[in-house]
């Protein structure tokens, strides 16, 4: 975004200098952690979050730094995908890798005190937190390219190769170190899920989050 209009600035952060080495002039990131005290020098017109479940101890106290750092009328967007995995005709059994994953999951999650399914609890937090013109939207993306719509197989081959690139950053720690798996059989299970991931016959979707708020004027 930081090419579409130069007259912005756009700052972003992470918990370690993963970026790459030439970004726009209008662009910078901080290494920082978004669960520790904010410093910024001045309040922003838009705070984006995205994909922050599991991360996450205190989700009330970072709502209300965001809060803090906007300007008054600016906006927040928090986008996150949702803890489980549907479909919409009985292919789910067919998937029992990819639900046990999901559970799996959200109770390592909930036990490291992080939880991850918390994507419908945005809009409500966001209200509690004092945003104003708070709306949510629900989308629908498929976990592979099996739907017939070309719009919808293109989400689906963009989403199948998230998770699949994701799934070690996103459970492997959790499985471990909190549900006391041995890696080795940590793989085979992630090669299960692997193989549901790339069933075209098995109809099943992950639902994304979007959710507005504006800071009073």
């Amino acid at each position: 975004m930081a090419f579409v209009d130069f007259i912005l600035t756009f700052a972003g952060t992470d918990l370690s200098p993963i970026q790459p080495g030439w970004v726009p002039p209008n662009c910078f990131f901080e290494v920082d952690d978004y669960e520790s005290e904010w410093d910024f020098s001045k309040p922003f017109d838009f705070i984006h979050g995205r994909a922050l479940a599991g991360t996450v101890k205190d989700f009330p106290t970072l709502y209300g730094r965001i809060k803090n750092n906007l300007r008054a009328g600016g906006w927040v967007e928090m986008v996150e995908i949702a803890g489980s995995i549907f479909s919409d005709d009985d292919t789910m059994k067919d998937a029992p890798n990819l639900s046990e994953w999901a559970r799996l999951q959200n109770e390592a999650s909930v036990k490291f005190g992080k939880k991850f399914d918390v994507a419908h609890e945005h809009k409500d937090m966001m209200v509690k937190a004092g945003f104003m013109n708070v709306r949510e939207e629900v989308k629908k993306i498929p976990l592979n390219p099996w739907p017939k719509h070309r719009k919808l197989k293109e989400l689906g081959r963009y989403q199948q190769v998230n998770a699949i690139e994701s799934m070690e950053s996103y459970s492997m720690a959790l499985l471990t170190r909190i549900l006391g798996w041995d890696p080795d059989d940590v793989n085979v299970f992630f090669a299960g899920v692997r193989q549901e991931l790339a069933n075209r016959s098995l109809h099943t979707y992950a639902k994304f989050h979007f959710v507005y708020g504006q800071k009073e004027e």
